[in-house]
């Protein structure tokens, strides 16, 4: 909507006043700047949606954006702590393993605690607000599914379907550290199927298969190897 210009606002309606009254110039003055106050309002007034527009709202206004959608900038964690082992190629995020001297501990030896992660930068956090619409709408198709990925990681982010109610979802890039930590609360944000199983794929370039959008045999494409991924696990 269109917000309308003050002198056209206050001059629209000095021209409703009756023709004897015009003859009085103090009465004039009067309604005339009661109107210029009115016109300040409904302007201020029909500014207010422009601000609330998910994709350049800022601060507050982007906050209250997230909490219609029901995703505040804060969650709840789960900590990994690093085991102790040796990686036999099939590892998770919900449990990292490390070497002797990595600062790991004994598997069963230590729980895993909870931390607090928040979604303080506004450009971080709209990027998940883009993708939790697909999933307020209830959205579940892959379709839908890769347009969120790509929203938390850009466009190079795939979606893969395993078979068996299996999906693997690939950022398509290498993670910066803040990435990878927020990982669990990513994969809260995508709009995956009641009873799909999610995994996470961190390879980077093609994917080796036959047809449109595979990596060919001799173009440097990998073996799709991803890993399963809990958001919510703790241990």
């Amino acid at each position: 909507m269109e917000c309308p210009d003050k002198s056209a606002f206050v001059e629209e309606r000095i021209d409703r006043i009756l023709t004897q009254y015009r003859e009085s110039p103090n009465l004039l003055s009067i309604i005339r700047q009661d109107l210029e106050q009115i016109a300040d309002a409904v302007i201020e007034t029909c500014e207010i949606p422009s601000k609330f527009d998910i994709l350049d709202a800022v601060g507050d206004q982007l906050t209250i954006i997230g909490r219609q959608l029901g995703w505040p900038r804060c969650h709840c964690i789960c900590v990994p702590v690093p085991v102790f082992g040796f990686s036999c190629g099939v590892t998770t995020p919900n449990q990292p393993i490390v070497g002797l001297c990595e600062g790991g501990v004994w598997a069963d030896c230590q729980e895993a605690g909870t931390g607090d992660i928040c979604l303080d930068d506004d450009e971080t956090y709209r990027r998940f607000l883009l993708a939790r619409r697909y999933q307020v709408r209830q959205l579940w198709d892959i379709d839908s599914l890769s347009a969120a990925a790509q929203h938390l990681w850009g466009d190079m982010a795939t979606v893969t379907s395993l078979g068996g109610a299996r999906v693997a979802v690939s950022p398509g890039r290498t993670l910066t550290t803040l990435e990878q930590i927020m990982l669990p609360v990513a994969f809260r944000v995508l709009p995956l199927a009641p009873g799909i199983t999610p995994y996470i794929s961190l390879q980077t370039g093609k994917v080796f298969g036959f047809g449109a959008g595979w990596g060919g045999l001799c173009e440097g494409a990998s073996w799709l190897c991803p890993e399963p991924i809990d958001p919510y696990l703790c241990n």
